[in-house]
């Protein structure tokens, strides 16, 4: 018997797929005691090009060389390609899981059955460039951050599908929410797991050996043998997938990220496990000769804004002892708000308490001069109910994140003032009307009318047409109710007086959370539910936000 000190990261994921390695390590015989290695936390922005490839392997073989555990579990995909570190070896690749990706979406529909112009977040190129093929009218929209807060962002006015890994989706229990699994070519490695130590603790090397599964290990270096073998890494538009039953079966392609061309090979021939690198590098050399290369140019590659983290296999990675940032809930959409939170040293998580509910209502668009479109949960509303704003319209969005969205549409915006979304701004941008100017503002039936009134004292005439309305959902997503309850956050942001009801009744209120209202108006809501208010934005602008920020240090004593 060995004594093992497993080290993982600090995933609610990571941790339940450890305690499985370790079962099937005590099974063998070992005593087995799980670690927790703290690695950087993974915020709703994206991390920098190549951070989960580097960083989380780094800070895991630190844990190693440093003596805190013996045996570490990467994802393969965590694994560097060419790396192959002085002191440690990998005794083992774990039988992988399920290799697919998954489309997740609001109404579990499948990727034929979206509407056109649906919002799709991906990851990575390689899905974008291969769903485009399949679904050339789908918007494609880059998302970042952990497995939950991309699925937080599936809601009316985000986004309509998400594509995950299945593995990850199984692991957590969510194999339910799978509307389809994606007929695509996956990431090299995508499903597996890898355990390391250190090359000299022989013993520790033999107890984790025994559960290498060496057609794994075959197909997965096959696999990562393509990406070397092309001089890229995984941020390119590459999928390989590898299969082994005495034959060797591998299937790579390289796609364009338009999706209108690609070079897909499959070869398949005896491979051993000395091999499986040269036959890896034999189906590169057949791309490069069909000029796979020009899919992945740096020129092509660096005018598209997707990051290379691959952590679809994590939900709320705690952070370091070390990050002692105020952390924020704010039940909205990713966009601007939240971004400008963080940039004030704010740690910030998006949730789901409302979702956008259609309404009857007539198109009245036709009459008018200007369409302003105050929300993305909008044009959520438009698509649904089969309506498009006439070319002819003057466009006019309300804060920098509807603008991308109502662009994302094909729609030209002609007003839009940057920053955060803003009544009182937007109609600061609108000029003085000249002559008869007729404005619909397509909007939910709970939007202010501070909007129409600053704009008929510009002298414009004034319909709005309500066409969604902003209900509380019927059921909280499980983890979020449970990290509320534990006090995961220390403070909440609360953008509309719709939101007061839902955090009373679904969240409820908690002593020591500090609730922050973005106006007046939110603040009033939150009081008639007898939730204590601690400040209230100045300004719904980046100066507002920052007097947020400023108060929440002072109360939390980090000024």
């Amino acid at each position: 018997m060995v004594k093992l000190r497993l080290g993982t990261r600090g995933s609610a994921l990571a941790l339940a797929r450890s305690e499985v390695v370790a079962e099937q390590l005590r099974a063998a015989g070992n005593e087995v005691e799980i670690v927790r290695v703290a690695t950087s936390g993974v915020d709703s922005n994206h991390m920098p090009d190549g951070y989960s490839v580097v960083t989380f392997a780094k800070e895991l073989r630190e844990a190693l060389r440093s003596g805190d555990c013996d045996v570490v579990v990467h994802s393969i995909k965590d694994i560097p390609l060419t790396d192959e570190p002085e002191g440690l070896t990998v005794p083992a690749v774990l039988a992988r899981g399920d290799h697919r990706d998954a489309l997740v979406t609001i109404k579990g529909v499948a990727l034929a059955a979206l509407p056109r112009k649906s919002r799709i977040g991906v990851t990575s190129l390689r899905r974008m460039a291969q769903l485009r093929a399949l679904r050339p009218d789908l918007t494609f929209v880059d998302v970042g951050g952990t497995l939950e807060e991309r699925l937080r962002r599936l809601e009316p006015g985000d986004l309509d599908g998400v594509v995950l890994s299945a593995a990850g989706l199984k692991a957590l229990g969510l194999e339910d929410r799978i509307a389809e699994y994606l007929p695509i070519l996956p990431a090299p490695g995508q499903g597996a797991l890898a355990l390391e130590c250190r090359s000299g603790d022989e013993d520790v090397v033999k107890a984790v050996a025994v559960l290498d599964d060496i057609e794994t290990r075959i197909c997965i270096d096959a696999e990562r043998a393509v990406l070397t073998g092309l001089h890229t890494t995984y941020v390119a538009p590459v999928g390989a997938l590898a299969s082994r039953r005495g034959i060797l079966s591998l299937k790579a392609g390289v796609f364009s990220i338009d999706g209108t061309k690609r070079v897909v090979l499959e070869i398949g021939l005896p491979t051993s496990e000395l091999h499986a690198q040269r036959t890896g590098h034999n189906v590169a050399n057949a791309l490069l000769q069909r000029k796979a290369e020009r899919f992945f140019a740096p020129d092509v590659i660096e005018n598209i804004d997707l990051s290379e983290e691959h952590d679809d296999e994590s939900i709320f990675i705690d952070s370091g002892e070390d990050d002692d940032r105020i952390r924020v809930l704010l039940p909205r959409q990713e966009g601007r708000l939240a971004q400008t939170l963080r940039a004030n040293g704010l740690r910030v998580d998006t949730a789901t308490l409302q979702e956008a509910k259609l309404l009857p209502a007539d198109n009245i668009m036709g009459w008018a001069d200007w369409v302003v479109i105050p929300s993305g949960q909008t044009m959520w509303a438009l698509r649904e109910r089969g309506w498009d704003i006439p070319s002819s319209k003057k466009v006019a969005a309300m804060g920098t994140t509807t603008q991308q969205i109502v662009e994302e549409a094909g729609y030209t915006v002609d007003i839009s003032p940057d920053g955060t979304a803003s009544s009182a701004r937007l109609v600061e941008a609108f000029p003085d009307a000249e002559g008869e100017q007729r404005v619909v503002i397509v909007c939910a039936d709970q939007l202010s009318t501070k909007l129409e009134v600053g704009l008929r004292q510009k002298g414009y005439t004034v319909e709005r047409c309500e066409i969604y309305t902003m209900a509380d959902v019927d059921e909280l997503y499980p983890e979020l109710k449970e990290k509320w309850d534990e006090g995961a956050w220390d403070a909440i942001l609360l953008s509309q007086p719709s939101l007061a009801g839902a955090y009373a009744n679904l969240l409820g209120h908690r002593d020591g959370v500090s609730v922050l209202a973005w106006d007046d108006d939110t603040a009033a809501a939150l009081k008639e539910f007898d939730v204590p208010v601690l400040d209230v934005a100045m300004t719904k602008d980046t100066y507002g936000v920052a007097g947020l920020a400023r108060t929440l240090k002072k109360q939390h004593g980090r000024s």
